[in-house]
């Protein structure tokens, strides 16, 4: 195995780590309300703060991941995610969990810059969609892991020795991948630069913070901010809530209930990883069928959601079995959009904007996300039907599938302007030396 292989391989495990982080708790949110004494509005606002507040140190991470070394930042971010997450385990009171989770946020929400930064810089435009395929599917296949170790060792070790198992194997993870990697140079893999920047021109690009302003009129990439807002407040309250949910309305126990979870989240990565592959593919045919797969791909999973969320109560083998094959369905065909977002957005911006349009789009998600959660949590305490929340949830796909038509017309012309832009910039490079 050469050293990107393993290098590649490393950073894969990291994510898949990191973002187990984030599901940790939710298998075992019944023991931690009665423990603490809280409610759903509480662990709502636990895992939204978890979400929202990473997203806002991203927007810093962004910004430094343009101008510093990505290698050094990412051994810190994930530190900074995995101590407290760590520490998890030994809280003793609400607000110090809330605290703990807080920090964990941190870094989940600093490493999304970085990683898709450092990718963009690896990666040439042909063979971005893949690789972003690999990389969407190590973050949600971290959620089931999270989701699958909180389950099935919380019921029988209780709930704070999840925190330990997921978080202290990627202290060295992140430790190994820090000593194997290489920093790649940036502009490296851009038409027409990216030859000049390996014969040793330096590339012109330079980071100002004026420069935020620039990413905002780049009109597809407002479209996916909208949609970002929107796609994922859906996938901020269904994974969240859904064991809650089929324990108490679907006549399942925990494993039963987690094992559902499961088919929902291999669903949930076949469709990242195939999703991202199909949209690569339709990408090399024309531009423009990218956003109009995601579109489609988004609508299907909302109805698709809303058939299993409605599906009777499980009386049987047949019925768990249909069940188990609606949720994983839902979620495939809902997270076919995630991976060829992350393309659109590598493909439409100059290199040296990348971390800090990530950061910002990391926030938009985010927000989404961490919405979803306290939303969800919000409505099933009010009305007393975490059902009843999901549902409403899952509405959101609608008009997220609406907005990502506008990018059908976006899309290609913005890739058009990005690659007037690089030639403009080898022009210069050649002409300075």
């Amino acid at each position: 195995m050469n050293r990107m292989v393993l290098t590649l391989w490393l950073l894969l495990l990291m994510m898949v780590l990191l973002n187990a982080d984030q599901m940790v708790i939710a298998p075992n949110i019944a023991e931690v309300q009665k423990e603490f004494g809280i409610t759903t509005r509480e662990i709502g606002l636990i895992q939204g703060t978890f979400t929202v507040v990473g997203a806002l140190i991203s927007l810093v991470w962004g910004y430094m991941s343009d101008r510093f070394s990505r290698r050094k930042l990412m051994l810190f971010s994930v530190l900074i995610g995995e101590i407290p997450c760590f520490l998890s385990a030994f809280v003793q009171t609400y607000p110090q969990l809330f605290i703990a989770r807080a920090f964990t946020g941190i870094g989940v929400g600093a490493l999304f810059p970085l990683v898709f930064s450092y990718a963009a810089d690896v990666f040439k435009e042909k063979e971005r969609a893949r690789a972003n395929a690999f990389l969407s599917t190590a973050i949600s296949l971290g959620a089931i892991v999270g989701m699958v170790v909180a389950g099935f060792t919380g019921t029988t070790f209780g709930w704070r020795l999840p925190f330990i198992l997921v978080s202290v194997p990627n202290v060295f993870v992140v430790i190994l991948f820090y000593l194997v990697s290489k920093e790649p140079k940036r502009g490296a893999s851009e038409i027409a630069v990216g030859d000049l920047v390996e014969q040793g021109y330096t590339y012109l690009g330079k980071v100002r913070l004026s420069d935020y302003k620039d990413i905002f009129r780049i009109k597809t990439n407002l479209v996916l901010f909208i949609q970002g807002i929107l796609g994922t407040i859906p996938w901020g309250a269904i994974p969240y809530f859904l064991v809650n949910f089929l324990e108490t309305s679907k006549n399942l126990t925990k494993e039963t209930a987690t094992l559902v979870f499961i088919f929902f989240g291999v669903g949930n990565v076949l469709g990242i990883f195939f999703g991202g592959l199909i949209g690569g593919y339709l990408y090399k045919k024309k531009a423009s069928y990218m956003p109009l797969f995601a579109s489609i791909t988004t609508a299907a999973g909302a109805f698709m959601a809303l058939a299993a969320l409605n599906f009777p109560p499980v009386t049987g083998v047949a019925s768990f079995a249909v069940l188990s094959a609606l949720g994983a369905l839902a979620a495939a065909t809902a997270s076919m959009t995630g991976p060829n977002v992350k393309t659109m957005v590598m493909n439409t911006n100059e290199p040296e904007n990348r971390g800090r349009i990530f950061s910002v789009f990391n926030l938009t998600d985010s927000l989404g996300i961490g919405f979803g959660q306290f939303f969800a949590g919000v409505v099933a305490a009010s009305i007393g039907s975490v059902g009843a929340a999901l549902n409403i949830s899952a509405l959101f796909w609608i008009p997220c599938s609406a907005i990502l038509l506008v990018a059908v017309r976006s899309l290609p012309k913005d890739r058009q302007l990005l690659r007037k832009k690089m030639k403009r910039r080898a022009e210069s490079m050649v002409e300075t030396g």
